[in-house]
């Protein structure tokens, strides 16, 4: 069992994507067609919902850990370990430049014979407007929000037991703060087209935690002892462009920055881990039935690494917004 497995499982829980609404924006003198977005598979929205609104976007995750990048940006091909888990985001308006957000997720990871359901942990956090601009579909409308989110460690991530090769973890163990910052534009492209571009910058800060015995970043039996983890960053740059009101082309590009995991107390085998760095595409393509409904769904897939996991993976997403 190698703790790089574990690493990506707490990836996914501090991104999504959520609608973009644009029921804020005026119709012009120009006769056109309204787009219709779900948003780009992971990057956030940068508008929040309205008071009285709320957002709902069950995602399906089916990820496979192939290889693990080693600290020259070499994959080296290991046993494939399948992290297959829901996530639910919740937004709910509470007045007019703040909404809540909550993420429960579940797993069911798979290897080498191995299977496990397991609870995982769960971000909760806020979204504060700051600044928007733009009140005609063909201004280019945009707004700007603060992210504050905090995930709760519910998942599993000690006293593991070593016959299920990794597959009972459900989380990191660590009360987690990210602080996140969301940019968004949208541009009217002429004969009806729109193009959507969204950056989310986010970083977080994990408190420290008491591991013992096998966990979720190594150790061993008798292990006993604190862990920190890494601090770590993400930047997300997601693009939506309408090719018809329904059919959308999205892409997000995604880079991941890590800190070095340290450890302080009795052990056996490794609780550490060195720097890391990850880059990711996430294509996909959206059906929207109205303003309101929608589906997204593509792959995610690394494309460089250093001394992080590679890993292919297919998502799929519906959203409603009210």
């Amino acid at each position: 069992m190698r703790k790089w497995f574990f690493l990506l499982l707490l990836l996914p829980l501090s991104i999504h994507a959520v609608k973009v609404s644009f029921h804020r924006l005026k119709p012009t003198a120009e006769v056109m067609i309204p787009p219709w977005f779900t948003g780009p598979l992971l990057a956030p929205s940068s508008n929040v919902v309205p008071e009285g609104h709320y957002n709902i976007e069950p995602y399906i995750y089916a990820i496979a850990n192939t290889a693990k990048y080693n600290s020259d940006w070499k994959p080296l091909k290991r046993k494939t370990f399948w992290s297959n888990f829901s996530q639910t985001s919740i937004q709910i308006g509470v007045v007019k430049a703040l909404d809540v957000q909550l993420n429960p997720t579940f797993y069911y990871n798979y290897t080498q014979g191995a299977a496990k359901w397991a609870l995982g942990d769960m971000p909760i956090g806020l979204d504060i407007e700051l600044y928007q601009w733009g009140v005609h579909l063909t201004d280019w409308a945009g707004g700007l929000k603060l992210q504050l989110k905090e995930t709760l460690p519910l998942g599993k991530y000690r006293n593991l037991n070593p016959k299920k090769l990794g597959t009972d973890i459900g989380g990191g163990g660590s009360w987690q703060t990210t602080l996140g910052i969301v940019w968004g534009n949208l541009i009217y492209l002429g004969k009806g087209h729109f193009f959507s571009g969204r950056l989310s910058l986010q970083y977080a800060l994990p408190a420290p935690i008491h591991v013992k015995n096998l966990n979720i970043y190594g150790g061993g039996r008798g292990t006993n002892g604190t862990v920190y983890p890494a601090q770590n960053c993400q930047a997300d740059l997601g693009i939506e462009i309408s090719l018809t009101q329904e059919w959308v082309f999205a892409m997000d590009i995604v880079g991941s920055w890590a800190g070095r995991t340290r450890f302080k107390g009795k052990t056996t085998e490794p609780n550490t881990a060195p720097s890391s760095i990850q880059y990711s595409l996430a294509p996909a393509i959206e059906y929207n039935w109205n303003g309101n409904l929608g589906i997204i769904f593509g792959p995610w897939f690394t494309v460089a690494g250093r001394n992080t996991v590679k890993f292919t993976s297919g998502i799929i997403a519906f959203n409603y917004y009210h």
